[in-house]
């Protein structure tokens, strides 16, 4: 595995798990309704821009892990976040790197009901939550039907914005995962060890 692309992951990965973290700390804090119709239009607008870099089967699983990690060490232990965020990044690669559908908006509203479902479905009857347990079915319909909708909605107009965005990036920097004295690359660097220092730093000292 080249090292390039490991550290393609890394930022990724440390962008999504920063917007989970920080983002979504704050959105559940304060309760803001259908918290995670936002973080999944931002993190599917990350593993967008990432495909254009990193293009391979399992990239944006890859990613989600590692998402998951960042998330975990910043933030108290919330088992479905993490199980949220992976499936996420799982229904991204199958439907954007498997079966590979040309239009990019019907992809991700794919990509988005097939992550909400599994999850909901997921965690009332495989791991049974008993958050969810006790909420039922009407609590299953509401988080596809409704959250699921929104988030598909957004992901349908954002997804085809942050792939323009992100072959734009790639048109003026290439190869941004190498380590070299531009500006630019050495930003990406700095951005990138900035992530993970700061979610260590959070996690040794909290």
């Amino acid at each position: 595995m080249k090292k390039e692309y490991v550290f393609g992951i890394l930022l990724f990965s440390g962008l999504w798990g920063i917007s989970e973290a920080v983002l979504g700390g704050v959105l559940y804090r304060f309760a803001i309704p259908r918290a995670s119709v936002y973080l999944t239009i931002i993190g599917f607008s990350i593993l967008t821009i990432a495909k254009v870099y990193l293009p391979g089967r399992g990239s944006a699983t890859t990613i989600a892990a590692f998402a998951m990690l960042y998330k975990f060490m910043n933030l108290p232990f919330f088992a479905c976040h993490l199980l949220g965020i992976f499936l996420l990044g799982v229904c991204y690669d199958l439907f954007f790197n498997v079966l590979k559908l040309k239009n990019r908006s019907i992809s991700a509203v794919l990509a988005t009901y097939a992550g909400y479902s599994s999850f909901a479905l997921m965690i009332t009857y495989v791991f049974r939550y008993h958050h969810w347990v006790e909420a039922g079915l009407a609590k299953v319909m509401d988080h596809i039907v409704i959250g699921g909708t929104l988030a598909a909605l957004g992901c349908a107009v954002f997804v085809p914005l942050s792939f323009c965005l992100g072959q734009r990036l790639k048109a003026k920097l290439d190869n941004p995962f190498k380590f070299r004295l531009q500006l630019a690359s050495s930003g990406v660097s700095v951005i990138t060890v900035g992530l993970w220092v700061f979610s260590i730093a959070v996690y040794l000292f909290s």
